[in-house]
């Protein structure tokens, strides 16, 4: 029974019982005190004597009596009534209350066991999906806080390694071990070359740090995704080849639109074949890519034919300077932060990248975005999401 059912009954009840005992009990009183002086009286003149005596005062005394008496009444029906609704407040509150020192206790995998169903239902139901929302969102600071100590770490011995060849070699400058103009070109080129490594990888982090925070600007449009790639990798087929990676289109879909920064989905691209490419173990490896359109979704999938990743860091390799990551230790070659760069910028498009192992060798990362109708309406899109 519910809270509002037993205050409906004990308001009714409340009223009904007082007044139902007090006429009982009022009227009894008086049928006996009358039968036991009726019993006494003899004679005609007894009973007007009776009525003299007695009328008047009961005339008094008999409302007072009953007054009194549905006052003592109305008490005791209060304390039972009370009593009544009260035990269905009582187990609710005191659920509640443990919790609420569990959960200041730290204790945030408790959960009340409520089995009723009344108003206080609900109310435990918030409770728990609190505690969840609570506990979820202490794990997070915690892993963004674990995550930020890393980064710092990594950030660190990043800047640490350019920065000491640049220092060996100016000394090497000042103290005259370059004693030749040519061994001092070489060693000013060297320099360079490890300013621009820190360059890079300063404006990476700061590209990364300004998608973190959400305040990267973009101007997406709808684009037709076989011509973003046709045209990227047209672009860049000569540069990944100087690198030692060939990239090869498969597949690619005759209407597939999406809706997105054609810059950041070029950067996309990019940082993902840099892997490939910064990774393969032969002079020459081969890249390529298939696109396809299904269920509302552009699937883009990445195959390189490289050494693959162990199975247990596969989720990781979207981790900002993941520890495990070799470019670590090699600046010049990355600065670490292009798969969790490509990660935010999908985010941002409502898509997601994920990365497995191929059958054989290799690595294959898929990268899912929503796809949208074939028209240049920005404003009719907008209206259907």
């Amino acid at each position: 029974m519910t809270i509002k059912k037993r205050l409906f009954i004990s308001n009714i009840l409340m009223t009904v019982i007082p007044f139902f005992v007090s006429s009982v009990a009022v009227f009894v009183i008086n049928a006996i005190f009358d039968g036991a002086l009726v019993r006494n009286i003899r004679t005609e003149r007894e009973l007007q004597e009776y009525h003299r005596t007695f009328l008047g005062l009961r005339m008094v005394v008999g409302p007072l009596f009953a007054m009194v008496f549905f006052i003592a009444i109305l008490y005791l029906t209060n304390r039972l009534l009370t009593k009544f609704v009260f035990v269905k407040i009582k187990e609710p509150l005191e659920s509640l209350s443990s919790g609420v020192s569990q959960i200041s206790d730290g204790n945030l995998d408790y959960r009340i066991t409520y089995s009723e169903n009344d108003e206080f239902t609900p109310v435990c139901e918030d409770f728990n999906n609190m505690a969840v929302r609570l506990k979820t969102s202490i794990d997070e600071v915690l892993k963004n806080e674990e995550n930020r100590k890393e980064l710092l770490a990594s950030i660190s011995h990043d800047l640490l390694s350019p920065l000491t060849s640049i220092k060996g070699f100016v000394e090497g400058l000042i103290d005259g071990i370059a004693d030749t103009p040519e061994k001092q070109r070489e060693y000013l080129q060297i320099i360079r070359q490890k300013t621009d490594d820190i360059n890079n990888m300063v404006s990476q982090l700061f590209f990364y740090s300004k998608m973190d925070m959400g305040n990267y600007p973009t101007h997406p449009e709808i684009l037709n995704i076989a011509d973003e790639l046709a045209d990227f990798v047209s672009a860049s087929k000569d540069e990944y080849r100087a690198k030692g990676l060939a990239i090869g289109l498969k597949h690619m879909p005759d209407n597939g639109h999406i809706y997105a920064d054609s810059v950041q989905l070029r950067s996309i691209f990019a940082n993902i074949l840099n892997n490939s490419a910064k990774y393969k173990e032969k002079d020459t490896a081969n890249a390529t890519i298939e696109c396809t359109v299904a269920g509302g979704i552009v699937r883009i999938v990445f195959e390189d034919d490289g050494p693959g990743v162990p199975k247990t860091d596969l989720p990781k390799l979207f981790y900002a300077f993941y520890r495990s990551d070799p470019s670590r230790n090699s600046p010049h070659e990355g600065s670490g932060l292009g798969l969790a760069i490509a990660a935010k910028a999908l985010e941002r498009m409502n898509g997601n990248i994920n990365a497995t192992n191929m059958n054989g060798v290799g690595l294959r990362l898929t990268v899912e975005i929503p796809s949208v109708k074939g028209d240049s309406d920005e404003e009719s899109f907008n209206n259907r999401r």
